[in-house]
């Protein structure tokens, strides 16, 4: 996939001393920006200036694959749970369909991050685990890329209340559950 990266980041990648780092946006309703790098980044990948985490909360960053196909990519988003602020915000909101970013950066040799990071995965958040036991604590959320949804038909359900709502009073899908495997439309052959 041609990313079109910036000339800085082709210099730096040319002398060979390559030292990557993500950085992870999650769209949470207080955005969250980690990076696995041992102390804060700041940059303006996602349009203005903003200081990314360096707490150790990012464990891992698990399944991360590039296609040419517009497929359906996932990967895996480790977060430590110790210090339960991830707990809470996956269980006392709606994190499902929230947006994810996460960008690959270079430093270079004094450790600063080079201009430009370019954008390595965007998808949305699909589902979370938390797992915690007696010798650790994680919480895993599991990010589709924003093919994840293309073949998914929008609009109206077979259903009750999707009838009820656009037709009151009709009573054309009031046994579609039952029916779900045998629902014959039109003139019966005889």
């Amino acid at each position: 996939m041609s990313r079109g990266l910036a000339s800085a980041v082709k210099t730096e990648l040319a002398t060979g001393n390559i030292n990557p780092v993500f950085l992870v946006s999650l769209g949470f309703s207080t955005p969250v920006y980690l990076t696995n790098c041992g102390f804060p980044l700041t940059s303006s990948v996602s349009g203005s200036s903003v200081t990314y985490t360096a707490s150790g909360h990012l464990r891992s960053i698990t399944g991360l694959s590039e296609t040419n196909k517009p497929t359906k990519n996932s990967l895996a988003i480790q977060l430590s749970a110790v210090e339960q602020t991830y707990s809470a915000v996956v269980l006392n909101e709606n994190v499902i369909n929230k947006e994810v970013k996460i960008w690959r950066g270079l430093l270079n040799d004094s450790n600063a991050l080079i201009a430009d990071p370019f954008l390595l995965f965007y998808g949305t958040i699909d589902e979370y685990k938390i797992i915690d036991n007696t010798t650790s604590a994680n919480v895993t959320l599991n990010v589709t890329s924003h093919w994840g949804t293309f073949d998914k038909e929008s609009g109206r359900t077979t259903s009750d209340n999707s009838q009820q709502r656009f037709f009151s009073g009709d009573k054309g899908m009031e046994f579609a559950a039952l029916n779900i495997l045998d629902l014959r439309w039109g003139k019966a052959d005889v």
